[in-house]
């Protein structure tokens, strides 16, 4: 079960920084193509659609994130 707690830890992380890295990237290249103009409609809050993609793609690493501390409690109380 450490194993697992660990293992879960370290992928979140990872899965966290990795799509930070990617929605910086994606950000940037607008900027870079179109402009100031371009970034403030993609990260203009009627663009919903934004936003749910974004959150769909972070959501994994959190939910393994709290997988991990899931298997550390259960370590704790030794179920």
């Amino acid at each position: 079960m450490q194993f697992w707690a660990t293992y879960c830890k370290v992928l979140g992380y990872v899965w966290l920084a990795v799509t930070g890295l990617l929605i910086l990237v994606g950000i940037s290249n607008v900027w870079m193509k179109e402009g100031f103009s371009g970034v403030q409609e993609l990260l203009s809050p009627s663009n919903a659609v934004n936003y749910i993609a974004m959150a769909i793609v972070v959501i994994p690493g959190i939910v393994l994130l709290k997988l991990s501390e899931n298997f550390r409690s259960k370590l704790k109380t030794g179920k």
